[in-house]
């Protein structure tokens, strides 16, 4: 009888051993981690530098864009009365500008020729054929010539720099215009937009979102348990979350070098946390079915583990 409750309970133990041995073996073969579907630039936010009404839109969703590519255009009417207004300025400081310039070259052809009118009286005068009160008078008319032609010199220098002031406050003007206008900042296809035409925007305020030109990777969370088990270079696959079926295979070419408190998915940055991760990186090979932020589990295939 001893033997057979032996007998029996070893049969029992060797199962659990082997039972645990199986759990074992499939915990250092694979770790599962929790991740999303992000472009490798990540999903780059459409924003305005400034307030305003939205004029004209000129893209939608899925639309193609490259860097400079107008989107959107807010309302401008104040910006361009400001842009005719100074442009209209520096018209006029620049016709001031060539008048001051033509009474500048009148004057100095003006002293030029009472020099040579003096001169010559000087002449006449050592020759006895002339007054001295002609050569005063020659000698006054010159400097009020030179001092005429000093103050005329003294305006296109302030017209100069009135003008310089005004193109700068032109320029001023158009980038504070320019701001109007919505424009994308890198290569890629618009993913979103949430403005409709005379709707409010203010500063900063997200607009819509584009996914850049570049591959698509899934970012992960490994516990903290099994950090140290991940390294660069290692392979893996995707598959939608509690599902086996795979979505894509791909490699590990990032790691970070610290423990996260915050989780991908926890949107407030000051949510208290208990629980580590680590985030990963993985380059995927069959990106093409999968949707951005989807929500996946990223299993790390370990039997060829590499080491850190």
């Amino acid at each position: 009888m001893f033997s057979i409750l032996y007998s029996c309970n070893n049969k029992s133990a060797k199962e659990k051993l082997k039972s645990e041995n199986t759990k074992h073996d499939l915990a250092i073969d694979y770790i599962v981690g929790i991740g999303k579907i992000i472009p490798e630039n990540d999903i780059i936010q459409i924003s305005s530098p400034v307030n305003g009404i939205v004029k004209e839109i000129y893209k939608r969703e899925n639309d193609t864009v490259i860097i400079g590519t107008v989107i959107l255009e807010l309302e401008h009417l104040l910006e361009d009365a400001k842009l005719l207004q100074l442009k209209s300025e520096v018209a006029t400081q620049s016709a001031q500008i060539s008048v001051d310039d033509a009474s500048v070259e009148e004057f100095e052809a003006k002293c030029n020729n009472a020099k040579s009118g003096l001169i010559r009286l000087q002449n006449l005068l050592a020759k006895g054929a002339e007054t001295q009160q002609t050569i005063d008078d020659a000698s006054t008319d010159l400097k009020s010539f030179q001092a005429n032609l000093k103050r005329l010199e003294a305006n296109v220098t302030v017209s100069k720099s009135r003008l310089k002031e005004s193109k700068a406050a032109l320029q001023l003007a158009q980038m504070e215009r320019d701001q109007k206008i919505i424009k994308s900042p890198v290569n890629g296809r618009i993913l979103e937009l949430t403005v409709l035409i005379g709707g409010s925007v203010a500063i900063q305020q997200s607009l819509g979102q584009i996914n850049p030109e570049g591959k698509i990777i899934a970012i992960c969370e490994i516990d903290e348990l099994n950090a140290e088990k991940v390294a660069v270079g290692q392979k893996g696959w995707i598959r939608d979350v509690g599902s086996s079926d795979t979505l894509s295979t791909g490699k590990i070419y990032f790691t970070s070098s610290f423990l996260n408190k915050k989780s991908l998915f926890t949107d407030q940055s000051g949510e208290k946390e208990d629980r580590r991760v680590m985030t990963i990186k993985m380059m995927l090979d069959q990106p093409g079915k999968l949707l951005l932020n989807e929500r996946v589990e990223c299993v790390i295939d370990l039997s060829n583990n590499i080491k850190k």
